[in-house]
């Protein structure tokens, strides 16, 4: 039997080191030093080369026992003694190196996608604040993200999935938002309402606006989901509280502060772009009747009201969308519908006039709202001008012809 020792003292002078010696065919026979490398593993690794001749060999290779965090740089030499051929390996322990460059390099994968996260998030910040969404969906491979928001208005409910072309957007009346923002804690796992399964509570809070959300994801089961939850939190936590913030401040440079519509500077940038653009557009020029009358009479306040209950008419045909009602200021209104024509504009008429009716009805106020109105379609290609022109002559009109209905004089005011 080969006395191994002596190979060692005789080839490489020491036996110190972690040395594997085996046969020509790469089977261990003796190891020196503190090799924990098991059979299976050793076979796994070396099964490339015992094809490989082995005289003359000399060539450095690596060993990686991922279970047992081990990592080996080897250097093999061929030696001879008494005629027998053995392969003699020597092995330098470098897991400690191996795991703090695994460490940096799951780092540096980190920052590469929170840096991309970060500029998607660049790209949408002018967006909606539900811009965020498919964001969000992407970056923490999520299959769901579910957005709360609690608003002046009421509560709005924001739902992503994966493949959805555009958040879906639902008013959640009967909900509690504020007794859930207390009962869930950031990072816990939590069933939502009209959801199956568990949801993450990603990040929540309320802003000096007064305005309050709550984000929540499904999240994949994944050992680096800890570290890249901390990463990502204050990145969607500044753009959510951010996008509110700014929402109040456009909310506020384009509507009306007593009613709640879009102002006369929101109506001068459609109409410089999107209004002039559209196969066909309808045109509602809207005048209060009597403003003076109420103020002069009743008080200004009274006169609020009146304008309040005006405007109260137009939000019931009104959306963000293709219909757009405007306060152009005092008792003077606008509607303009995009993508309508004549047939439909006198269905949109007819709910104005009939949620009109049903406010008067309501009203317990002693204030009866009279508007006139003067209503033109236009198909492209029409001139603006020309539209706007026309359904101004049209309601000036219809206010003459109201007046005159009620025995009055149609220059009163």
């Amino acid at each position: 039997m080969a006395d191994y020792d002596k190979i060692l003292q005789k080839f490489f002078g020491s036996v110190a080191c972690n040395y594997i010696v085996t046969d020509a065919d790469w089977v261990i026979l003796r190891t020196f030093g503190e090799i924990t490398i098991d059979d299976d593993i050793w076979a796994r690794w070396t099964h490339m080369y015992r094809d490989d001749p082995i005289e003359g060999m000399n060539m450095k290779w690596e060993i990686a026992d991922k279970r047992r965090g081990q990592y080996y740089k080897v250097s093999t030499a061929a030696v001879e003694d008494d005629g027998e051929q053995f392969l003699v390996h020597e092995l330098y322990d470098v897991s400690d190196y191996a795991t703090i460059f695994q460490d940096l390099s799951s780092y540096s994968r980190m920052w590469r996608a929170m840096s991309m996260c970060q500029s998607d998030l660049i790209n949408v910040l002018t967006d909606k604040l539900t811009g965020c969404l498919p964001i969000v969906v992407k970056h923490l491979q999520s299959e769901c993200a579910v957005l709360y928001i609690k608003r002046a208005d009421g509560i709005s409910r924001y739902v992503f999935a994966d493949g959805y072309a555009r958040p879906l957007r639902k008013k959640m009346d009967d909900m509690d938002i504020d007794a859930l923002l207390c009962s869930h804690k950031e990072g816990g796992e939590y069933e939502l309402p009209d959801f199956f399964g568990e949801f993450m509570c990603f990040t929540k809070g309320s802003i000096i606006s007064g305005d309050a959300y709550a984000l929540y994801v499904n999240l994949p089961e994944d050992d680096d989901t800890d570290r890249m939850l901390k990463m990502y939190f204050n990145m969607f936590k500044m753009y959510l509280e951010n996008a509110l913030l700014r929402e109040k401040i456009v909310y506020a440079a384009e509507h009306d502060h007593l009613t709640g519509l879009y102002n006369k500077a929101k109506y001068s940038k459609l109409m410089s772009d999107k209004f002039r653009t559209c196969k066909n557009i309808t045109v509602f020029n809207l005048d209060v009747n009597y403003l003076k009358r109420v103020n002069d009479t009743m008080g200004h306040e009274a006169g609020n009201n009146l304008i309040r209950m005006a405007a109260k008419s137009l939000e019931a045909v009104s959306n963000d969308e293709s219909i757009f009602a405007f306060r152009m200021g005092g008792d003077e209104f606008m509607m303009v519908a995009c993508e309508v024509d004549e047939k439909q504009a006198a269905e949109i008429e007819a709910k104005w006039r009939e949620a009109l009716a049903g406010i008067n009805e309501d009203s317990n106020n002693g204030i009866e709202c009279v508007i006139a109105c003067g209503i033109m379609t236009g198909t492209a290609p029409y001139d603006i001008d020309e539209v706007l022109e026309e359904a101004d002559r049209r309601m000036y009109a219809d206010k003459r012809s109201i007046k005159i209905s009620r025995g009055e004089d149609p220059d009163a005011r």
